[in-house]
């Protein structure tokens, strides 16, 4: 219908538009508690995780900070190591040395081994000369010891021989 050219709806039509909308505000009413009760229930759960997430937000902190001080103490250990591996470095160079200097004493000892060696059977034959004069040189000395004048230091007892 149309009234001044302005499009008017009939009474019935807008009854039952009023009804549907009392129908839907009806609908809303009823299920509005549950729904309500519903959304209730799922911000309760929504903050129990929540409050889960804190504690382990919380104790990822703690670990962060354990982690920290661990590592803190593994760069304190590292310089550690670091002045110990040159100190090691030193001392390395010095053994290096003192080997250097071991090693040409063994080249000496070894030379004189082997000069000794060479001499061996030259005082080999002065020993075996020498044994058969031992017995002879004892005598001789027994014998000046009886002399008169000689020191009594050098004398003797008879019981001795």
């Amino acid at each position: 219908m149309s009234v001044l050219d302005l499009r008017v709806p009939s009474p019935q039509r807008v009854i039952g538009r009023a009804l549907a909308d009392l129908a839907a505000i009806e609908r809303l009413v009823r299920t509005a508690p549950g729904q309500i009760d519903r959304v209730l229930s799922l911000g309760e759960e929504i903050a129990a995780i929540g409050y889960q997430v804190l504690e382990i937000a919380e104790r990822l902190d703690r670990r962060a900070q354990t982690i920290g001080a661990i590592g803190e103490r593994l760069d304190a250990r590292a310089a550690a190591l670091l002045e110990l591996g040159e100190h090691m470095q030193k001392v390395g160079g010095q053994i290096d040395v003192r080997g250097a200097e071991i090693v040409a004493g063994a080249v000496q000892v070894s030379d004189a081994a082997h000069e000794l060696v060479l001499v061996l059977p030259t005082l080999e034959r002065a020993l075996d000369l020498a044994t058969p004069l031992e017995g002879a040189i004892d005598r001789f000395g027994r014998l000046v010891d009886r002399f008169p004048g000689s020191s009594p230091a050098r004398r003797r007892p008879r019981d001795e021989d």
